[in-house]
């Protein structure tokens, strides 16, 4: 009863447009009223509250934020574009595949979707509308391939499922690498297809080595900020945290000294931004911290894994129980707090199941990334249409091959373990 009541209590105040952080503490607190449950005291919402957000560890998180927004300014979007064009642009749809596979390498370097889809889409979108493609479409390949940026790594929504879950961040990041490529691919090969069957984009753009090795040189310093990050904690050389910390200082050199394309005068503005995006992200965290502590303590993962069992015994099942609810509740929040509310629930029921934690916060990471470019509430599909001047709805049309081929790469990363966990075998 309880359990029915949290879910029409969250749904109701979502809908009704209540803000995120106060419907996750309405959802906790008005079970104690409504059921008179005394042994609950308010003092614990607050404890609870201030606790979530105290561990050290979630300094990385304000950190990669920062570390983001520097690589974001400036000309680094530009490079890795030009790099990008100079890669795929031989080919039929290369100009698509450019927005995919820029937004592979940003998102290895940003870890934000909506920082990698702003980015591309600013340059991307007018020129593919120029060169022939419905510009619906080229806003929606941007709002698509932009979420690539939260499945490879260093994604936030996988850092706080590893703190949340107590999973190795590393073995996570590990495990995201060859989902967010098939996901890439996946997406180029529907550019394939848009560019070679409307004649928009034939490809035959030649591209010489000396060019191709050009714009490689002029990225290489951005490119080397994943390999930075990724080497230090798959070596043991530093933690999550220290590698945020190190990604910051590396991000302002190549802005400042090597590309100079950023000032210090720039960095009180970059900073407020990143501080109203981390405060935002921890203050959500700390709510759904307090919901966390209404559902363990009524006992609700138990309650979901009997309900599981008594539908199958099987892990298909479950993972198929999983991809739903994620992909529902990617239509009305964003991948934090999606991240944060199902974690506690899944990980004991993946458990019994005998799926591994690493594979499910992999899943659970390419679910709320499809969320992002869904509507009513995708973040990335917002900020396309804002790009392009196009509808939502028009764009959400027009990506209709977009959404099969992110449901096929999803099916693929679910029931296909070793597309995640190869790379994590690879390096235990």
């Amino acid at each position: 009863m309880i359990l029915l009541f949290i879910v029409a209590v969250f749904l109701i105040t979502v809908f009704l447009g209540v803000p995120l952080v106060w419907a996750i503490l309405l959802t906790a607190i008005l079970p104690i009223f409504v059921f008179d449950l005394s042994g609950y005291p308010l003092q614990a919402v607050y404890l609870n509250f201030i606790g979530g957000v105290e561990p050290n560890h979630f300094l990385a998180i304000p950190l990669f934020i920062v570390a983001g927004e520097l690589m974001s300014r400036g000309g680094v979007g530009l490079r890795i574009i030009g790099f990008a064009r100079a890669a795929f642009g031989f080919m039929p749809g290369g100009l698509g595949m450019v927005v995919v596979g820029a937004s592979m390498i940003f998102g290895g370097i940003s870890g934000s979707a909506i920082a990698n889809s702003a980015a591309i889409g600013s340059v991307m979108i007018k020129n593919m509308a120029k060169e022939g493609y419905h510009r619906p479409f080229a806003a929606g390949l941007v709002a698509a391939a932009g979420t690539i940026g939260i499945i490879i790594p260093p994604s936030i929504p996988m850092l706080i499922y590893g703190f949340v879950g107590n999973v190795s961040v590393a073995d996570l990041f590990l495990a995201g690498m060859i989902p967010g490529v098939i996901f890439g691919l996946f997406f180029m090969g529907v550019c394939y297809y848009v560019g070679k069957s409307t004649g928009c984009d034939p490809g035959g753009r030649t591209t010489s080595k000396g060019e191709l090795w050009r714009s490689f040189v002029g990225t290489a310093p951005a490119l080397f900020m994943p390999v930075l990050i990724l080497g230090g904690i798959f070596t043991g050389w530093v933690t999550p945290t220290e590698a945020a910390a190190l990604a910051v200082v590396y991000g302002l050199f190549v802005t400042i000294v090597i590309y100079r394309d950023f000032s210090l005068r720039d960095l009180p503005g970059l900073m407020i931004n990143a501080f109203v995006t981390s405060a935002v992200v921890m203050v959500v965290i700390g709510a759904t911290t307090v919901l966390g502590w209404m559902i363990t303590l009524e006992q609700l993962p138990q309650i979901l894994v009997a309900f599981v069992q008594e539908l199958s015994s099987s892990p298909w099942v479950f993972l198929l129980l999983v991809n739903i609810v994620m992909l529902v509740l990617g239509l009305v929040l964003d991948p934090v707090p999606a991240i944060l509310l199902t974690a506690p629930l899944f990980l004991p029921t993946a458990q019994t199941f005998g799926v591994d934690p690493v594979h499910l916060g992999v899943i659970m990471t390419c679910n709320v990334a499809v969320g992002l470019f869904t509507p009513p509430v995708g973040a990335t599909l917002y900020v396309a249409a804002r790009i392009s001047g196009d509808g939502v709805l028009a764009i959400a049309r027009a990506m209709a091959p977009l959404y099969i081929a992110a449901l096929c790469a999803l099916l693929l990363v679910t029931y296909v373990p070793a597309v995640s966990m190869t790379m994590v075998d690879l390096f235990r």
